[in-house]
């Protein structure tokens, strides 16, 4: 059986900010964030399968199932406002997310955060991940320079991680983007300055704009693709400014809890 993620009490006028990490990152991306939010903002970081309170479940390499898997943990949040942060690989998931909560359930983000993301209309497919060679597959890791050099040469930790870290650029690889009706929302990207990825292309960024009828904004962080890790304050305070902004609007128009209008 897998583990769930707590249930934490809930306020009236409180929104809650689901939170995904990037390829094999875990919930502990964000162990630091509620300390710095404000007290109307609960933090839900959401644990994907292979790592933290979910290091016994055998990692998920194909998107129904992993979207499966995180809709049961945040239908208890839903009753209320809601919004989604995600950083590389987290955003994509958290897009997908969002549009899978619309359909099953109703309800909407009242913001998005895309985080170092390429848009989902942009992204080409790599299906190799999974079988490649080791060396080959650690080298585009290497790439990214998330990960130091001694635990990629680590055997005993590469072990660990190897399986999770796959499925997770596998997940990115095999990722189809399909039309479909906009959010409504607010929709805020972050993207590193030295983020190679990016800087070869952007208007992957830009492209972000297609999937919502809301406000959009893009903000530049003097950084590489780990930002989230390197420049974690101003993330954090860039976030909460989209959040207050987005929320606290949506409570002055006196619009209800976050219905798709799609």
């Amino acid at each position: 059986m897998s583990s769930a993620i707590p249930h934490a009490p809930r306020a009236s006028g409180s929104l809650t900010l689901f939170c995904l990490p990037y390829a094999g990152g875990s919930a502990g991306t964000y162990r630091e964030w509620q300390s710095r939010l404000p007290g109307w903002i609960t933090l839900v970081p959401l644990h994907l399968p292979g790592r933290g309170v979910r290091h016994a479940m055998p990692p998920m390499h194909r998107w129904p199932a992993l979207l499966d898997l995180l809709l049961e943990d945040v239908r208890p949040y839903l009753a209320q406002s809601f919004a989604i942060f995600g950083h590389s690989m987290g955003a994509l998931v958290g897009i997908e997310l969002a549009h899978a909560i619309r359909d099953r359930h109703g309800v909407s983000p009242v913001w998005f955060g895309a985080s170092a993301c390429e848009a989902p209309s942009r992204r080409e497919r790599e299906l190799r991940w999974l079988t490649c060679p080791e060396e080959e597959f650690l080298d585009e890791v290497r790439s990214l320079d998330g990960m130091p050099e001694e635990l990629l040469r680590n055997r005993e930790f590469m072990e660990l991680v190897l399986p999770f870290l796959r499925a997770d650029f596998h997940l990115c690889g095999s990722y189809g983007y399909r039309q479909r009706e906009p959010l409504d929302c607010p929709l805020l990207v972050l993207s590193g300055k030295r983020d190679e990825v990016i800087v070869r292309n952007p208007e992957s960024l830009s492209a972000w704009a297609l999937e919502t009828r809301g406000p959009f904004g893009r903000q530049d962080i003097d950084a590489g693709h780990f930002f989230i890790n390197s420049h974690r304050e101003t993330v954090i305070d860039r976030v909460v400014d989209g959040l207050a902004s987005a929320f606290h609007s949506r409570a002055e128009s006196g619009v209800p809890h976050s219905r798709s209008c799609a």
